[in-house]
């Protein structure tokens, strides 16, 4: 099972570089998430851990839930500012005219912070459920990654320097990936 658990991480983790394939990319998103989710539940299983797949899973949906919520905001905004352009003769080369409109009532701004708060909330359940793991497996670069995306999420406040420890955080989780052994080491008792 713990085998398992390891190479269904190791394809989910890996999935994401395929994303960069035009009509494979969103298709390989959405199967690495299911792998990393169903790896999850098979460590917590085998390390006999709930809190593993259970902050992982927060982890994964709350983002998830909070761009729902977000894009549907903004589109409302995108939309009232659309139809308030749209009575006084909108010309489409002034793109300024069009940002003024879709920021001065704050519903884009509050949609687009929505969404960073899901992440950043998002990020640090995975924090708490990959450091979880690291504790029960013993690979502590688990949460180091987990950390790092912690930290990736609120650094997105930061015009999206974010963004580059986030990537740094997803090669460490390679590297914990492939850092975990498929068995337990024997230890020799001495007679």
């Amino acid at each position: 099972m713990k085998k398992q658990a390891i190479t269904l991480g190791r394809i989910g983790i890996l999935l994401p570089i395929a994303s960069f394939i035009p009509l494979v990319g969103s298709v390989a998103g959405l199967a690495s998430l299911i792998l990393l989710l169903m790896s999850y539940h098979q460590f917590s299983k085998v390390y006999e851990n709930p809190p593993i797949f259970k902050k992982a899973l927060i982890g994964y949906l709350v983002p998830i839930i909070a761009t729902i919520i977000g894009t549907i905001v903004i589109l409302i905004g995108a939309g009232s500012a659309f139809v308030t352009l749209s009575g006084g003769g909108f010309d489409p080369e002034n793109i300024q005219q069009l940002m003024t409109v879709l920021f001065e009532s704050g519903v884009t701004i509050f949609g687009l912070l929505l969404m960073l708060v899901g992440s950043i909330i998002g990020a640090f359940y995975m924090f708490q459920g990959l450091k979880a793991l690291a504790a029960s497996s013993g690979v502590n670069t688990f949460k180091t990654a987990g950390l790092l995306y912690f930290i990736g999420a609120i650094g997105l406040l930061l015009f999206g320097l974010g963004a580059i420890v986030m990537f740094v955080a997803w090669i460490i989780h390679i590297v914990a990936y492939f850092s975990i052994q498929h068995e337990e080491p024997v230890v020799e008792q001495a007679v």
